[in-house]
């Protein structure tokens, strides 16, 4: 495969409190899955944050941290919990995570959709099966309600997993969502668009698949057939034997191409890549069109596990690409740290 060009890692950005500090009971276990937002002069950073202790009662729960330069980083604790600490008693989707949440504001609220995961293992780390839940708020610095805390709704999830045999019958996790630029143009279209991570039972395969709505607000009892849901495409944009998850997207408006980055998992076993695709159609990706961004080789201090990537163009001229992964040649899912890579644009590829 080839490679991005112009890609420069900047190091670890943020690493897990040690005790002490501030943040050791919420994120001493390590960090992952850092989602960002520019909002006026600040850029919010979202991370799941692992409670220290290696133990079942070690949730992921969803964490805050802010900056105006993307280097200097400042933590504002924690903005989602995992039910099991708010509402031990209630058969909520989100008992053991709640965590990797991608915000979208619209009309002057912010949706936060969030994995919720009702198993762990005995770690802590959250296990299959997955879930897209919602909190909403008026600010990207909270406080969030959470849908499932609201009366009757405990259950409610965005949608659901696919049926036994599907492609995404075993998790139907969160991703980023885009205002449809075929909204009013193509024949029924949906207002907005979310890239959605799902994968299969058996053995194990992923992609990313495309749910559509016009209300951002929908939820429903999960184990509805018919429920007041987001609608998803029935195949995924990429074939699962790519075997990628998690996906951010940046649009080059110069050149009218979408660049999807996202996770490729090595052998069935964890991230271990960066990869991106483009297509000038949004809805449809061809699998020949990829590259690699980050591996062991670009990262600086990632040699084994590099985890999710999330991307945000900075007033400098480049993409901001941020990443987890373990220091030096771990490959585990605790422990981990945030880094930074910035890329020069626009886009490019090595030349062959």
């Amino acid at each position: 495969m080839r490679y991005l060009a112009d890609v420069k890692d900047r190091g670890i950005i943020l690493s897990p409190d040690r005790e002490n500090e501030k943040m050791y009971e919420w994120d001493g276990g390590g960090m992952r899955e850092a989602i960002v937002n520019r909002v006026g002069e600040y850029y919010y950073l979202s991370y799941d944050g692992a409670m220290p202790g290696k133990t079942p009662h070690s949730y992921w729960n969803a964490c805050t941290a802010r900056s105006k330069d993307l280097v200097r980083w400042e933590k504002c604790g924690v903005s989602l919990y995992s039910s099991a600490i708010t509402r031990p008693d209630a058969d909520c989707k989100d008992c053991c995570s709640a965590s990797s949440p991608w915000s979208f504001q619209e009309d002057g609220v912010w949706y936060r959709y969030y994995l919720g995961a009702d198993h762990c293992s005995s770690e802590g780390i959250p296990a299959f099966m997955y879930s897209t839940m919602l909190a909403t708020s008026s600010s990207i610095e909270g406080p969030w309600l959470k849908k499932c805390d609201q009366p009757y709704s405990s259950g409610h999830v965005c949608f659901p997993a696919g049926k036994h045999g599907e492609w995404d019958d075993a998790t139907a996790s969160p991703g980023e969502v885009l205002r449809n630029p075929k909204y009013g143009i193509a024949p029924d279209s949906k207002k907005y668009m979310m890239f959605y991570s799902g994968s299969c039972s058996g053995i194990t395969r992923r992609s990313i698949g495309i749910a559509r709505t016009d209300d951002l607000s929908v939820t429903d009892d999960y184990y509805k057939e018919s429920g007041n849901f987001w609608i998803k495409d029935p195949e995924p944009i990429l074939p699962p034997s790519e075997d990628i998850e998690n996906s951010s997207i940046y649009f080059e408006k110069d050149t009218g191409v979408y660049w999807l980055f996202t996770n490729h998992i090595y052998e069935n076993s964890y991230t271990d890549a960066v990869w991106v695709y483009w297509t000038s159609d949004i809805d449809c990706w061809n699998p020949e069109n990829k590259a690699i961004v980050i591996d062991r080789s670009v990262s600086t201090w990632a040699k084994g596990a590099i985890g999710m990537p999330t991307v945000c163009p900075t007033d400098r001229g480049t993409l901001a690409v941020f990443y987890d992964g373990v220091l030096g040649k771990g490959i585990g899912h605790l422990n981990r740290h945030i880094g930074l890579a910035e890329i020069l644009l626009p886009l490019k590829l090595h030349k062959k």
